[in-house]
């Protein structure tokens, strides 16, 4: 279960983080003191003792410089005053707490609200362009392969440098970015080779980390953004094709320029802090995302060539926008010069990543495009790729394969086939809402054909004529899926579903509470898969739920986990009752509760709305007994020693309403068992 560790492990970066971020925050009111002090008290405090060999007080800063180089003891008595160190203290801590919350609310829905301050476009569902369609079909091949809900995709179209970054709260609201550069430059395998170093973020749970070092950056930063609107009034970046007209215009010194140059000052002092911070908590996982980006691509080329472009374009990963420096630390690639210092990067030096990654690279990045190797060479090259990166940084936290979480190329190949296999007429209706919802609706009709009959005069009633119609020709394809791509079908949906208007999604919402109404039309399975969309739906409309109050022990929750495993059991044994509570037994051995009693619940004691309830509040749970509990459920699921694919992907579905990305759970209890009869 190495998602659980690596939450446990982004926790104690986080707490790392708010330890630096206090440390940064003293230095940066230590610094402003000794600048506002010197301003403030040179001109209105005495200084006898030792200013008299020059002037019985001081009048300039330049003589108050003198005197310290000459009398450093008695500078550091006359420089101290209680009550203005006070006041200063405050006035930084509130400054720095405003631009902590207003960033913090000006990003409160997400990676979204990231590409946007950056000039980030949303890729439509149905790209014109060739290479918009390539992007939309490996972020989507890689977020089933990584059983993560597929982000939203948006292009920065001013931005010729090679980048990309991935941003977001939870997983639900998580957007990738892609620059103009890396769309137009990068090849199908180094563009799939960058999606994955930015999957890797999303699935160590980088990115909520990065979401908060944003907003403590910008508390430091601001007053920088906000001396330059005072100088100039306008910290907006000038078109290429006005700058020579509006140059003398937009950029000449407003009249508050002079306390506009000061807090200038004041925020530079900040930057190397901010610096600092980025460069000790982001670094070190660049070198874990490339290593994970061949994991899960089997293919050393693909990033590795990257790279390689990245370095022999003139203009590297550089972006433009005036905001580049408040998310530097999420790119794929430097967004700015390389620092003289390099304790102060952001990023591992390019051509070292090139190294970990191919051993003959001579330092000399190439200009012309290389052969693409074969599938037998990216195979040889796997391990030595992976060897490479642990010789070069000795300071990987985990090992290697801490970063799969069920991720991997064979993953990523069964996701190309599920998108490749699907019917053209479906691959169509994927692309709008309106033909996503039908879509959506199709996989929760019933097999049973009186059920289904019922549910398609539902339908006929809440559906216009040709909604409906379009919903008759649809349901056949979506009945000939397999089992298995069902759920995977659910989710290529949600992208579309994501841009429906507000009256679209009331309706759709409406007509599928109407089927959940009609009665048992709808199982467990489809109920959980349901859930699923619904959850991420919420997240891009309304924003991460806060949380409420959370239970701290299996313990707690020990009438939810029974009425869960209960569910489990009697959707895996279907009608066979004794059987049903032989799997809820084995599962519910397994729950952190030594010597507590977990009562069955029989058929006719739950429902799914208990079965709902019960899943909002388990979400409450903290990662380790969440971590028990999808355990102890896989362990009802393969109870009998067989697994059906239904069983696997409501295991799934389940897995998803918890907040996890499922790794191969049904393969980690078998690896388990037979790990234990050997």
């Amino acid at each position: 279960m190495n998602f659980f560790d690596r939450q446990e492990h982004a926790r104690r970066q986080t707490r790392r983080l708010i330890f630096l971020f206090g440390l940064a925050v003293l230095a940066d009111i230590a610094l402003t003191y000794f600048i506002l002090a010197n301003l403030i008290l040179s001109a209105s405090k005495p200084t006898p003792g030792f200013g008299r060999t020059i002037l019985p007080y001081f009048t300039t800063v330049l003589e108050v410089f003198a005197e310290a180089v000459m009398h450093p003891r008695d500078y550091l008595h006359w420089l101290w005053d209680g009550w203005l160190a006070c006041w200063i203290s405050l006035g930084c801590l509130v400054s720095i707490a405003g631009g902590c919350l207003y960033k913090m609310r000006q990003l409160s829905t997400g990676g979204a609200a990231v590409a946007t301050l950056l000039g980030g476009r949303p890729l439509s569902v149905k790209p014109e362009s060739p290479e918009e369609q390539q992007l939309r079909h490996v972020v989507e091949e890689m977020a089933i392969a990584a059983t993560l809900p597929v982000p939203e995709i948006y292009v920065l179209d001013n931005e010729r440098g090679i980048n990309a970054f991935a941003a977001g709260h939870t997983r639900d609201d998580t957007a990738i970015t892609i620059t103009r550069g890396a769309l137009k430059l990068l090849s199908r395998d180094e563009l799939q080779g960058v999606v994955a170093h930015e999957f890797s973020h999303i699935l160590n749970g980088d990115t909520r980390l990065n979401m908060k070092l944003i907003a403590l950056a910008h508390g430091l930063f601001w007053p920088t953004i906000l001396g330059r609107v005072l100088i100039y009034g306008d910290t907006e970046p000038l078109d290429d094709d006005e700058f020579i007209v509006a140059e003398s215009e937009r950029r000449k010194m407003l009249p508050t320029a002079l306390p506009g140059f000061l807090l200038v000052v004041i925020g530079s002092l900040s930057l190397p802090f901010v610096r600092l911070l980025k460069s000790a908590i982001c670094r070190q996982r660049e070198w874990l995302a490339d290593a994970a980006a061949v994991q899960f691509t089997r293919n050393p080329a693909g990033i590795g060539g990257g790279l390689k472009k990245i370095g022999g374009l003139f203009k590297q990963g550089r972006l433009d926008t005036p905001h580049a420096e408040v998310a530097s630390h999420l790119y794929f690639a430097n967004a700015s010069y390389d620092p003289w210092l390099p304790w102060l990067a952001t990023h591992p030096p390019l051509d070292r990543r090139v190294l970990a990654i191919d051993p003959t690279f001579d330092g000399q990045f190439p200009k012309v495009k290389m052969l693409a190797p074969s599938q037998g060479e990216r195979e040889r090259d796997y391990d030595q790729v992976i060897g490479g990166v642990m010789r070069i940084e000795k300071l990987l936290p985990d090992g290697l394969p801490a970063m799969a979480v069920g991720l991997s190329a064979e993953n990523l190949r069964q996701a190309m086939v599920i998108r490749l296999g699907l019917p053209p007429e479906i691959k169509a209706a994927l692309h709008t809402p309106e033909d996503a919802a039908l879509v959506l609706l199709a996989l929760l009709l019933s097999d049973d054909a009186t059920v289904r009959a019922r549910q398609m005069d539902l339908l006929q009633t809440a559906l216009d004529a040709s909604l409906f119609g379009r919903l008759e020709t649809l349901a056949p394809l979506v009945a000939t899926v397999e089992d298995k791509y069902r759920f995977p079908l659910a989710e290529f949906a949600v992208p579309a579903l994501r841009r429906a208007s507000p009256a679209s999604r009331v309706a759709i919402h409406q007509t599928v509470q109407k089927l959940m109404e009609s009665g048992d039309s709808i199982g467990l399975f489809e109920y959980t898969l349901l859930k699923m969309v619904r959850r991420q739906l919420d997240a891009h409309f309304d924003g991460p739920v806060p949380e409420t109050g959370r239970y701290g022990t299996v313990k707690e929750v020990l009438p939810e986990c029974a009425l869960l495993l209960s569910a489990l059991a009697h959707v895996g044994q279907e009608d066979d009752e004794a059987a049903a509570r032989t799997a809820f037994a084995v599962g519910a051995a397994f729950l952190d509760a030594p010597g507590a009693k977990v009562d069955f619940v029989p058929r006719s004691d739950w429902d799914l709305a208990g079965v709902d309830k019960v899943l909002d509040r388990l979400a409450r749970c903290p990662a380790g007994v969440r971590r028990n509990i999808i355990m102890a459920a896989g362990k009802t699921v393969v109870a009998d020693g067989t697994v059906t694919v239904r069983e696997a992907e409501l295991l799934r579905a389940v897995a998803e309403t918890l907040d996890c990305p499922l790794p191969p759970f049904v393969e980690a209890v078998r690896n388990e068992e037979l790990a234990k009869e050997t």
